[in-house]
């Protein structure tokens, strides 16, 4: 990424859902938005565009590695196992808008932007062995090349309980070195610095993700 001026640091209040009660599976009491990423040996021709409930298909064995990402120009890269996010109107509207990840189009996820206050947690579920690594990205609009964050949630499906993790600053904060400086810096998901957000979904037959999102209160 050569564009070295990039803007609205961003720091995530945590401190309020760390306080909360919490459930046996690990995730914090309270109202919540429930997302399940369902790995699919063969996933639907349907573009699942229209209504689909809380769900995103994605390939059961597929998607890119994020770092073989970076670098490379937006237009050339597949867009299977991508899940685009799209900037909701306001604080609290999370919808699935396409929810076939497996075509040529990825899939499209709307939530609000994550300076209006809100967590997610994360788990593996499902038949025990398989695992997925979810990666923040985007492109940078003075070179259209990809940036991917060197953070990542990795959810790996073990035998026994399977507990929910605090991902936050994974899915809505992209970390990168900066080239003209060599220091990290850190963009919030949406920042204007960056456009065409998604999470880069590397899937090795993990067969159910499930992601919630918290309110901070």
């Amino acid at each position: 990424m050569k564009n070295a001026v990039l803007t609205t640091m961003f720091v995530l209040a945590v401190g309020t859902v760390a306080a909360l009660a919490q459930t046996g599976n690990g995730a914090p009491n309270g109202a919540h938005y429930n997302l399940n990423i369902i790995g699919k040996q063969q996933c639907t021709s349907d573009p699942m565009t229209n209504s689909n409930g809380h769900v995103i298909f994605v390939l059961l064995n597929g998607g890119d590695v994020a770092t073989n990402l970076t670098g490379k120009l937006a237009s050339t890269i597949s867009k299977v196992n991508k899940i685009y996010l799209q900037q909701a109107p306001d604080a609290n509207t999370f919808d699935v808008l396409d929810g076939n990840a497996c075509d040529g189009n990825g899939a499209l996820f709307e939530l609000p932007n994550p300076t209006n206050g809100y967590s997610i947690w994360a788990r593996a579920l499902a038949t025990p062995g398989g695992s997925a690594t979810m990666t923040t990205c985007a492109t940078d609009p003075t070179t259209s090349e990809i940036v991917c964050s060197t953070l990542n949630v990795l959810l790996t499906r073990d035998k026994g309980q399977s507990k929910f993790a605090n991902v936050t600053k994974e899915l809505t904060t992209i970390t990168f070195i900066d080239p003209t400086t060599g220091n990290p810096v850190t963009v919030s998901l949406f920042d204007s610095a960056l456009q065409d957000y998604f999470w880069n979904y590397q899937n090795n037959g993990l067969r159910l993700a499930q992601l919630r999102f918290y309110p901070l209160q």
